[in-house]
This record gives structure tokens, sequence and C-alpha cells, in this order.
């Protein structure tokens, strides 16, 4: 029995070393633990803030990038647009205008028509009421006297035969 109780204290003496190593390298473990979660929670933030900042410029710049294609279809619809409108008001600027002149061309045909159907006087160009001759009228009777003294050498008018001698 005597030889056995050197070997269980040193067994127990193990035990207690062991106990105490075991303390220590979760200790250290614990301690390296700790510091990796740290360090990693330090990455972690920094990668986050990091991914955080690139996915803002990217949404940014998508959103930048969308804004101008709109803003670019919106320009060239809002062109075609306008051209359709131009396009549309000159052919109806037209019509109107050949509705127009041939209004105006008919007013036209219908006045010198009826103008044609009058005289009008030599002296003033008023319409005539007085004929003197075959091409020269007068509206008044002062017109053919203020007139007279041009028209007599080209008067075509009839002289009254003078009486017949007997």
């Amino acid at each position: 029995m005597g030889d056995s109780s050197p070997e269980v204290k040193l067994e127990v003496s193990s035990i207690e070393e062991s106990t105490q190593v075991d303390e220590f390298i979760n200790e250290q473990t614990r301690a390296i633990i700790a510091n990796l979660q740290k360090h990693w929670m330090t990455q972690y933030e920094e990668n986050q803030e990091k991914v955080l900042v690139e996915i803002t410029e990217k949404l940014h710049q998508e959103f930048l990038n969308d804004l101008q294609k709109i803003r670019s279809e919106l320009l060239q619809e809002f062109k075609e647009e306008l051209e359709t409108m131009r396009t549309e008001l000159d052919t109806k600027y037209r019509e109107d205008l050949k509705i127009e002149g041939a209004k105006l061309l008919e007013k036209h045909r219908r006045d010198l028509s009826e103008a044609k159907k009058k005289q009008w006087c030599c002296e003033c160009e008023n319409e005539a009421i007085y004929h003197c001759c075959w091409n020269t009228a007068y509206c008044s009777v002062e017109c053919q006297q203020g007139h007279w003294g041009t028209h007599r050498r080209t008067c075509r008018r009839r002289k009254p035969s003078p009486p017949p001698i007997p």
C-alpha cells in the first residue's frame, strides 16, 4: 500500500496541473476567440460599411442612368409629337390656304364679271351713267365738261347732220 500512495498523489497532482493547464488553455482560448471575434466584428463592420457605400453608389448611378434614359425617351417622344403636330398644322394650313385662295379667286372672278358689265367714268373712274360715244362715258355732267377738251378730238359720236339746204 505504501507504494500506491505516491502514485495516487502523483495522479492527483497531475489532475490538478491538468486542470490548471486546461483552465489556462481555456482562458487563452477564450482570449484568442474574443480577440478573433473583435477582429472579425471590426472587419464585418468595415466591410458592411464599404458594401453599403458601394451599393449606394451603384444605386445612385443606376438612378442617374435611368433618369437620363427617361429624359432621352421623353425628349424623343416630345420631338416626335412636335413633328407630328407641325406636319398636321402645316397640312391644315395648306388646306385652309387652298380653300381661302379658291374663295378669293371666285370672288375676284365675280367682281371682275360685275365690273365688266358696267362702264366707268373716263374722268374720275366712278360708275358712269352718261354715255358720250362708243367707248366714253361719264358719271356726271361736270366730269363730261371737264374731260371734253381732251375728248373732243377723238369723239366718234355722230354729229347731227346739218339741216339740208333748200
